[in-house]
């Protein structure tokens, strides 16, 4: 199971890669950041299960600059279509702010393309044997204890961040864990025999860790909206403010239904 979790993933980081390199699709890019962040949890799950010498984070090294890059590149891609919806739901139009995004996500797309020429003169961005090796080498007499482990420690530290005063970086670290957990999900309740983890099933997970991405999303907005502010596109006009305004009332409403009723629905 953990086998093909690994191969599919990988297929499809590399699938997507290359479309990114050819052309910088949007759904590309999103595939391939997210096969990305599936196969950095599968490699801690591996790091937790095996006694080999293998570390995680040593996997993703040639990855990591490509990972930062491209995820600037959505951000602005992500920060588009926030505008879009926000001009659907107020009913105007942002011209200046999306021509604005649209030299951002070039100017990005272009930094991507030279950090490029460093990765195409090697021949693999991941090592698929040496990773394929750490996974034969789970040993499987103790394989659910470790699991059962492994989901311990997530949900020791989600309590420790739920326990602590709520900030937007607590959360966005709890979203990584949920999200990990809910990328592993069926492996995990494979391994480890339990029925849930946390004590939700994977459709409620999955539904949270998307909450959660789209209260990050708009988390992420006002940087880019205070940029464009202190810009030359910005002509003064008033509905940029209360565009920016009723984000930020939306982004409260979302933070407050995770601290207060999202959080308390976890079984830590």
């Amino acid at each position: 199971m953990i086998r093909d979790y690994f191969k599919e993933h990988f297929t499809l980081f590399n699938e997507n890669f290359q479309i990114v390199k050819d052309s910088f699709e949007v759904e590309a890019i999103h595939k391939m950041r997210t096969s990305t962040k599936r196969l950095r949890a599968l490699f801690v799950l591996v790091e937790n299960l095996t006694d080999a010498k293998f570390k995680s984070k040593k996997q993703l090294k040639h990855i990591r600059a490509l990972f930062k890059f491209a995820g600037k590149i959505r951000e602005i891609q992500i920060e588009q279509q926030i505008v879009a919806d926000y001009g659907i739901l107020l009913n105007e139009t942002y011209p200046e702010y999306i021509e604005y995004l649209k030299q951002r996500e070039h100017l990005e797309i272009s930094r991507f393309a030279r950090h490029l020429t460093v990765h195409n003169k090697r021949a693999h961005l991941l090592n698929e044997q040496k990773i394929l090796k750490a996974i034969e080498k789970i040993p499987s007499e103790n394989v659910q204890a470790r699991s059962q482990n492994f989901i311990q420690n997530k949900q020791k530290a989600i309590s420790l961040l739920i326990k602590s005063p709520a900030s937007n970086h607590r959360i966005h670290t709890n979203r990584t864990h949920i999200k990990q957990l809910y990328y592993l999900y069926e492996i995990l309740i494979y391994l480890s025999k339990q029925v849930t983890i946390i004590g939700l099933d994977i459709e409620r997970l999955r539904e949270i860790e998307q909450y959660f991405g789209t209260w990050h999303d708009l988390v992420n907005s006002p940087l880019y909206m205070n940029a464009f502010f202190n810009s030359k596109k910005y002509n003064g006009e008033e509905k940029y403010r209360v565009l920016k305004k009723r984000i930020a009332e939306d982004r409260l409403i979302m933070r407050n239904e995770i601290v207060r009723n999202i959080y308390p629905g976890f079984r830590l």
